[in-house]
This record gives structure tokens, C-alpha cells and sequence, in this order.
């Protein structure tokens, strides 16, 4: 039960810290959420690596910092695409991440599950299918009508990328048991907040501070947070294929989220191909 617990807890964190973040990302400039969900989420392994003294810093903190720059990229990215498209079409696509680890694998000279293969199969489908209806773009960004927004679609897309790349910089970290795991961590947010930094220089229109948003981009750094504590804590203590698996239902959270909860509307082939596209996603992570 341990690892199912751990596993949906995971999902659900995810799902709704994405959610809450793309929810703030609509009433401010992405670039400021993602700045200050990282620098919250600093703060969080600043605080834990003080208290727990994990022990020095080593070649974890350097990869992390370098999967951190990508990843930063990758959360811009996803930020813009849930500021300008629906919640429940923007995260099956962002989800298909995972596929790009197995590529990079097969690419140098591991071979390839057949689940994994049906998966990366599902997954080009359910992309192609869910982008291939076109939808007028909305001149206001905070116009979730329109599902099918091409610029979510693509930034979506890149992403995916962004987040694949991620994991196969982060797969390099030097391995090492228990909380010395703390430094990747810190690593990864101080490249992220570098790439956050770097990129509000670059929109200085859009100023540095959250508003009235700043309570949801916090409770949205904590859950992030979070989730990345209970997959590090099962890899640990519990079966980590299992959690990892079950993290994969996280786009079918946001899903129901938009859905059910924020009255977003789908069309039956984008639904078809978001659904096909987290059957996908799960495959590639059993």
C-alpha cells in the first residue's frame, strides 16, 4: 500500500500544483510565477539542507544546477502554454516528457521495451490527433475558451523537450544514497532560478512582483515540492517503478481539474488524443 500511496500522493501534487500555477500564470506574467515558485522551492531545500546537514557539496549539486537551466526552460514553457490553453489539454502533452529519456536510451544502444514502444506509439498519436482541430486564438490570455490554442499546443511541445532533456541531465548525477540527494535538489532550483532570472530580464515589462496571486504561487512551490519528497522517498523505501508509474496519472488529475472544476470544454478528437497520450505516458513508465 505504501507505494500506491506514495504514488498518487505524488500525482495529486503535481496535478494540482500545475494547476494552480497555470491558474496564476493567467493573471500574471508566467515569467513571474515560475520566478517565484523556484525561489520558494529554494528556500524549501535551503531550509531542509540546514536542518538535516546532508553533507557537502558534490557532483549532484553541479549536475543538478545543469538539468536546473533545462528544466527552468521547460517550466517557462509550460507556464506560457497553461496561461494561453486549457489546463486539461496542456498537461497530457507537457506529461509526454517521459518519452524522451527512452529515446535518448534506445539512441545509445539500450533496446526497447514493447510496452515502451506501444507507448511512444500512443503518445506521437494521441500529440498529432489532440493538435490536429484547429481553434481561433484569443486575443485575451486569459480566455481558456478556445482548447485548442496552437501557441499552447506547440509551447507544450517544447516543453515536453525541455523536461525530457532534464531527466537525461539529471540521470548523470553521480549516485548517492539518502539525503545527500538534498544538493541535486538545490542544484536544480539554483539553475532554475537562474533561467527565471535571465528570463525576466529579458520582459522587464512585466516587473518582478506576484500580487494577489502570490499566496497560490507559494501553496503551487510547496506542492511541487512535495512531490518531488514522495518520489524521492519511495525510491528509497518502497518500489519506485511503481510510483514513478503512478505519477504518470497526474495529466488525468489536471484533466478532471479543468474538467470538472473550472468548466473547461473539449472537443472529442482533442479529448481522444489526450487521453491516448497519458495511456502513453504510463506505458513508457511501467
Amino acid at each position: 500500500m505504501l507505494p500506491i500511496g506514495l504514488g498518487l500522493g505524488a500525482a495529486a501534487s503535481i496535478a494540482v500544483s500545475s494547476s494552480v500555477a497555470g491558474l496564476a500564470s493567467r493573471r500574471r506574467t508566467p515569467y513571474v510565477v515560475a520566478f517565484w515558485s523556484q525561489i520558494v522551492q529554494l528556500l524549501v531545500c535551503l531550509i531542509l539542507i540546514i536542518v538535516l546537514r546532508p553533507g557537502r557539496l558534490d557532483g549532484q549539486t553541479l549536475a543538478g544546477v545543469a538539468a536546473g537551466l533545462v528544466g527552468g526552460i521547460g517550466m517557462a514553457l509550460n507556464y506560457q502554454a497553461m496561461a494561453y490553453g486549457a489546463l486539461s489539454l496542456v498537461a497530457p502533452i507537457t506529461a509526454c516528457s517521459v518519452v524522451v529519456p527512452v529515446i535518448f536510451s534506445v539512441a545509445t544502444g539500450e533496446s526497447l521495451a514493447p510496452l515502451a514502444a506501444a507507448g511512444i506509439i500512443a503518445i506521437i498519436a494521441g500529440v498529432v490527433i489532440a493538435s490536429s482541430q484547429k481553434a481561433p486564438i484569443p486575443e485575451d490570455p486569459t480566455d481558456t475558451t478556445p482548447a485548442g490554442d496552437r501557441r499552447a499546443l506547440v509551447l507544450s511541445i517544447g516543453a515536453a523537450l525541455a523536461y525530457g532533456a532534464f531527466f537525461i541531465i539529471i540521470d548523470f548525477a553521480p549516485d548517492a544514497p539518502g539525503m545527500s540527494t538534498l544538493w541535486t535538489a538545490v542544484g536544480v532550483r539554483l539553475g532554475g532560478v537562474t533561467v527565471q532570472t535571465l528570463l525576466l530580464l529579458l520582459n522587464r515589462q512585466s516587473g518582478v512582483w506576484l500580487g494577489p496571486v502570490a499566496p497560490f504561487v507559494v501553496v503551487s512551490g510547496l506542492l511541487d515540492f512535495s512531490s518531488l519528497l514522495l518520489i524521492s522517498y519511495g525510491a528509497m523505501t518502497a518500489s519506485y517503478a511503481l510510483v514513478t508509474a503512478l505519477c504518470g496519472l497526474y495529466p488525468l488529475m489536471v484533466m478532471l481539474i479543468g474538467v470538472l472544476l473550472l468548466g473547461e470544454r473539449l472537443t472529442r478528437v482533442q479529448s481522444t488524443g489526450a487521453i491516448l497520450a497519458i495511456a502513453g505516458v504510463l506505458l513508457v513508465s511501467v
